[in-house]
């Protein structure tokens, strides 16, 4: 595995698939913004006044009772935005494999299945999160190093529901050993792919996001194939005589 090929077959497919993958960027952008929302100005400002010590005690509840920091609207937006964000990707990496291993796709199937694995996929990516951030909180390294070793959870959680949680985990950890500072390199460049998307006024975006999905997939693919061990050969009769 090179980075020369990796990239090249993820092009070569992102091109392929480019019409699917800037409705999967699309998407993703959309519910991303609603779990994005932001408070309201006069919120910010007084809860700066606040923060400052410009206001104290039963004024400052005054004023935030009249500028809540978020709305009931805003909260039950973030939630939605926050749910279907997961959906999409679960739907986006299990397209993701279709397309790298060259299946066909139907999608009806394919949103279909994203919505039963949804369960499971979200215990598994918390627990990502959780094991990442606390890594990230102990001097950053070791989340860094979590990060490369656990890159593949997310993917193998969408793809192999039937995997329990202590399954998927290992198999990233098996796949990822003593490639750590191949895979740092391969994550770097996922990550520059996606920021090579603003450089065209922000619209890019839209195709290099899914792209270096693509590009992760390719990599995982090849990590299989090489971590494969055939079976071998069953002995003959005649040896076994011998």
């Amino acid at each position: 595995m090179t980075l020369n090929n990796v990239l090249k077959d993820a092009w070569e497919i992102g091109k392929k698939k480019c019409g699917f993958l800037v409705l999967f960027g699309l998407a993703s952008a959309i519910v991303g913004s609603l779990s994005s929302r932001s408070s309201n100005q006069d919120s910010i400002k007084v809860l700066q006044k606040i923060a400052e010590g410009d206001m104290q005690g039963a004024k400052a509840m005054q004023e935030l009772a009249k500028n809540p920091p978020m709305s009931s609207v805003d909260f039950i937006l973030i939630i939605i935005g926050v749910l279907l964000s997961i959906y999409v990707s679960i739907a986006l990496y299990r397209y993701v494999k279709k397309i790298v291993d060259d299946e066909d796709v139907d999608f009806k199937e394919l949103l279909n299945s994203s919505v039963k694995v949804y369960g499971m996929f979200f215990v598994k990516s918390l627990l990502y999160g959780l094991a990442v951030g606390l890594g990230l909180m102990l001097c950053v390294l070791p989340g860094i190093y979590l990060a490369v070793r656990l890159a593949f959870v997310q993917y193998i959680a969408a793809n192999e529901p039937e995997l329990s949680v202590s399954e998927t985990f290992s198999k990233s950890m098996n796949l990822t050993k003593d490639k750590f500072w191949d895979l740092l390199g391969y994550g770097i460049v996922a990550i520059l792919i996606v920021l090579s998307g603003f450089l065209l006024c922000c619209v890019g975006y839209l195709f290099t996001a899914p792209l270096s999905a693509v590009f992760m997939g390719v990599v995982y693919k090849e990590l299989v194939q090489e971590s494969y061990i055939p079976e071998s050969a069953p002995e003959s009769s005649e040896n076994n005589e011998m």
